[in-house]
């Protein structure tokens, strides 16, 4: 079914966001489930020079956390209008509408991937048995994304471009050239881009820690530490949410030309 309007209420939005990726050619389930493979096979497979070369944390909890990373760092969480020309062209003159329907899809985006997440962090929590580091890694798997993906978007709603597939773009290479360029750098940037925003939101938590760990009296509670700095991670991931999703309207409001340019006609890029 066509959906050419944005639901009334969030909860709706959010169902027409479920019922648009399983009932097309489901893209966003498929690359994030490739993504988790691939992480997990690269974390547990790679010799270790290679895995120390891929990943700066390697305890048994911190692979839930770059699991989660890995999963978001693909087009689903910056390529967020493309995929959707109708609604997205239907919202762009409402701030309300568009902040609305970028919340339903980091909403059907975070359901697809906190769950998998968590249930890897409380693996790791019995196997390893520590409760405590358990409960501080699923809180920042289940909130740092709603930091990190508003502001991840700024890229797809200023660059969008259409889900067509390899063979199509090449087939319309010629007189569209810069099509393949464009869409190249694109569909490469969120795995540079979610990483780093991930890391500008963990910041001043990382400070934190820092600040703490270098005082005597800190060290004789290391897991206050860690609860200190986590809490300040997950405070600072909603202010980041709350100014990435009204600055989203700000960057869709000044590029509105191009980005009703990109989404009526695919191929643009």
């Amino acid at each position: 079914m066509t959906i050419e309007r944005v639901a009334p209420t969030l909860p709706l939005a959010v169902r027409e966001e479920f019922r648009r990726i399983l009932h097309g050619r489901i893209e966003e389930p498929t690359t994030v489930a490739v993504n988790g493979v691939l992480v997990t096979m690269a974390w547990f497979l790679l010799p270790t020079k290679l895995n120390n070369v891929l990943f700066n944390l390697h305890s048994s909890m911190a692979f839930a956390l770059v699991l989660a990373v890995w999963m978001y760092s693909d087009v689903p969480a910056t390529n967020v209008l493309g995929p959707d020309p109708l609604r997205a062209t239907a919202a762009l003159d409402e701030a309300k509408l568009f902040r609305r329907l970028l919340l339903a899809k980091t909403t059907v985006l975070w359901c697809l991937v906190t769950p998998v997440c968590v249930l890897v962090a409380l693996i790791n929590g019995v196997l390893t048995e520590s409760a405590v580091s358990t409960v501080y890694t699923i809180f920042l798997i289940v909130i740092l994304p709603w930091g990190v993906l508003p502001i991840a978007a700024w890229l797809g709603i200023a660059y969008p471009y259409s889900p067509l597939t390899l063979r199509s773009r090449w087939k319309h290479r010629k007189p569209h050239s810069t099509m393949l360029w464009r869409w190249a750098i694109l569909i490469t940037l969120p795995y540079g881009l979610v990483p780093l925003v991930g890391s500008a939101v963990m910041a001043p938590s990382l400070v934190l820690w820092r600040v703490l760990s270098t005082d005597e009296h800190y060290q004789k509670f290391p897991y206050r530490n860690l609860g200190y700095s986590v809490a300040l991670a997950c405070a600072f991931a909603i202010v980041c949410g709350v100014v990435g999703y009204r600055f989203a309207f700000t960057i869709a409001t000044k590029r509105r030309a191009r980005i009703l340019e990109f989404l009526q006609d695919p191929l643009k890029g």
